[in-house]
């Protein structure tokens, strides 16, 4: 963790979201936890642990970022592979040896 990642709380809209429709079946945290691994996206060109989530939210607990990005995954709005670490990514992002 080099460096904070810096997400923008004021943005009214997710990235890929035209109508805002996006903001009405997601929660602030869900949004926030979005917004960091987006960001991470595109600063590191990796997927971010949940203990970086976790720091960058500035939490202590794994627990709730897990469950947060487990609903992000069933809302379709990140991917994820199973049983394997950083591989949690926003959906507009397609990697041929991740899926």
């Amino acid at each position: 963790m080099g460096g904070r990642v810096l997400i923008n709380r004021g943005m009214s809209r997710v990235r890929g979201d035209r109508d805002g429709c996006l903001e009405s079946i997601v929660s602030p945290a869900q949004r926030e936890v979005f917004l960091i691994i987006d960001e991470w996206w595109k600063k590191y060109g990796f997927s971010p642990s949940l203990r970086d989530i976790a720091y960058v939210r500035g939490k202590m607990g794994l627990g709730n970022t897990k469950e947060l990005v487990d609903r992000l995954v069933k809302l379709g709005v990140v991917k994820r592979v199973e049983g394997r670490g950083r591989t949690v990514r926003p959906v507009y992002i397609n990697f041929r040896n991740l899926e």
